[in-house]
C-alpha cells in the first residue's frame, strides 16, 4: 500500500522539506592576486549564506580555469574529508600566487608607471613588497624613479617632508596639470603655467639663436668657394690654351700627331714635321 501522507494538527497535510538552490557565479580567478580573489568570493559566501566547506569547495572548483585546475589536480580528485575548502584556498594561494623572488624583482627593474596614475602605480608597488618591510626612504627613491622628469624634479625637494603616500598624491596633481611637461619649483604651493611674456621671450631667443646658427654655418662655404674660384679658373685657362694650340695644328698633325709625314702651313707643329722630314731622308 502507498504511504500516507503525514498530516498536520490542524489537518493540513505536510510537505516534504525543500532544499533552496541558490544562484551564484564566481568571477574567474585571479592568478596575479589570488588572496584579492578569495576576498571577493568569500563575501559573495557571506551574502548568500553559504557557511558549508563542502559547499564553498564545490563553487570555487567549478570556477577554476583548466590551466589553474592543473596545479591543484591532486586536491581535485582527492577532496579532503576536513575543511576541504580551506585546505584548497590555502594550497591555491600557495601554488599560484607569484613568487617573492619574482615579486622583488618587479618591484625593483621592472614595473613602470605606463598609463595609470602616480598613486596606483605605488598600491601595485606595494603590494609586489608584500609582508616585507623596506626602508622609507628608498621606498620613495623607487617611486620617484617611476615618474616622468618632470614630476620627479618638482616633487625632489619634498619627498623627505611628507609619506610616500602624499607625495603620491601630489604626483597624481602634477601629472593632472601637465601630464608630459611641468615646471620646476623649489617649493609646491601652486602650479602655473608661464607668463606669455616669458614664453614669447623664450621664443625670440630661439629665433636668434637659429639666425647665428645660420650665419656661421654659411661663411665657411663662403671661403671655399672663394679658395676653389682660382683653381678652377687656372684649370680653364690650361684647357683654353691647349685647345687653341691644337686648334692651330694642320690637318695631318690634329689627325695623325707625330706620325704625320705631310704639313701644311701654318701650323703649329711644324718642328715635329721637320724632324719627320729629315728621318725620312
Amino acid at each position: 500500500m502507498p504511504a500516507t501522507p503525514a498530516t498536520t494538527s490542524t489537518g493540513a497535510t505536510a510537505q516534504p522539506p525543500v532544499t533552496a538552490t541558490i544562484s551564484l557565479k564566481l568571477p574567474p580567478y585571479w592568478p596575479s592576486d589570488p588572496t584579492i580573489w578569495f576576498t571577493q568570493v568569500e563575501a559573495q559566501f557571506t551574502t548568500r549564506g553559504i557557511t558549508s566547506e563542502p559547499t564553498r569547495y564545490a563553487y570555487v572548483v567549478a570556477s577554476l580555469q583548466p590551466s589553474i585546475a592543473q596545479e591543484v589536480r591532486d586536491i581535485l580528485i582527492t577532496p579532503p574529508s576536513e575543511a576541504p575548502y580551506t585546505t584548497l584556498k590555502k594550497e591555491l594561494i600557495k601554488r599560484t600566487s607569484q613568487s617573492e623572488q619574482k615579486r622583488l624583482h618587479q618591484l625593483l627593474t621592472t614595473e613602470e608607471l605606463g598609463d595609470r596614475k602616480p598613486s596606483q602605480l605605488l598600491r601595485k608597488m606595494q603590494q609586489l613588497l608584500g609582508e616585507r618591510t623596506l626602508e622609507p626612504s628608498i621606498m620613495k627613491q623607487l617611486f620617484l624613479q617611476r615618474l616622468p622628469t618632470n614630476a620627479r624634479l618638482i616633487l625632489a625637494s619634498t619627498s623627505e617632508e611628507v609619506d610616500i603616500d602624499q607625495l603620491a598624491k601630489l604626483a597624481d596633481k602634477i601629472m593632472e596639470v601637465s601630464p608630459t611637461q611641468a615646471p620646476v619649483s623649489a617649493h609646491i604651493t601652486t602650479i602655473e603655467s608661464p607668463p606669455p611674456t616669458e614664453i614669447q621671450q623664450l621664443r625670440a631667443e630661439v629665433a636668434n639663436l637659429a639666425s647665428m646658427i645660420s650665419t656661421l654655418t654659411s661663411r665657411p662655404r663662403e671661403r671655399s668657394r672663394s679658395r676653389s674660384q682660382p683653381r678652377r679658373q687656372r684649370t680653364d685657362d690650361r684647357r683654353s690654351a691647349a685647345t687653341a694650340t691644337h686648334d692651330a695644328e694642320c690637318w695631318y698633325h690634329q689627325k695623325f700627331g707625330a706620325m704625320a709625314h705631310k704639313c701644311t702651313q701654318p701650323c703649329s707643329y711644324k718642328a715635329g714635321y721637320q724632324e719627320n722630314d729629315q728621318a725620312g731622308k
